[in-house]
């Protein structure tokens, strides 16, 4: 029984000391990585927003696009689909590969009552999903968008800007929130 004991408490250890001296010290570098990386394609630019805005304004008030040719709205309705008015930053986030690597994490920081840190991966997964889910909405949104201005129907497509700049902001605001975690991340892992 006492061998047992000793045996168990060994291999604690050793996975004690791995989690503490090769993973937390790595993990600080891929999160110190990322964070670095999130200013160059994380957010949306604030004129971009409100020119979504303006546009619906125009658009609502004006019913500009009945003055539009059905061929011209066609062909416009075609680049929208196409997305060439997103980011491909924004449209090309995957986090599934991320997410597993993030719940093997979260079970070795658990297991070396560092629960902290596993909350804060917890976190930052979930923050991830609302971005995915974000740029899912807004593809959405955008293929609305060019459906609705193929067949001049003004005040949804006016609607679809609004709401695609509302979801912009979301998407904004979520990276941000993103940062911070991430920050309070490499905090946790350094202490």
């Amino acid at each position: 029984m006492f061998i047992v004991i000793v045996a168990i408490v060994g291999i604690y250890g050793l996975f004690y000391a791995a989690v503490t001296t090769v993973l937390m010290p790595m993990d600080t570098d891929i999160y110190k990585d990322q964070l670095n990386t999130i200013p160059e394609l994380s957010t949306i630019n604030e004129s971009t927003i409100t020119e979504l805005e303006s546009g619906a304004a125009v658009t609502e008030s004006m019913s500009a696009l009945a003055y539009t040719s059905s061929e011209e709205r066609t062909q416009m309705a075609n680049i929208m689909r196409m997305g060439s008015n997103l980011p491909p930053e924004f449209v090309n986030q995957n986090f599934e590969e991320y997410d597993r690597t993030n719940e093997n994490k979260i079970w070795a920081y658990d297991l070396i009552l560092r629960g902290d840190i596993s909350n804060q991966l917890k976190n930052i997964s979930s923050t991830y999903k609302e971005i995915k889910r974000l740029n899912n909405e807004t593809l959405s949104l955008n293929q609305k968008a060019a459906n609705d201005f193929e067949s001049g129907d003004s005040k949804a497509y006016a609607e679809d800007l609004r709401n695609t700049a509302n979801n912009l902001r979301q998407y904004n605001k979520t990276m941000e929130k993103l940062k911070t975690q991430l920050q309070n991340l490499i905090n946790q892992l350094q202490q």
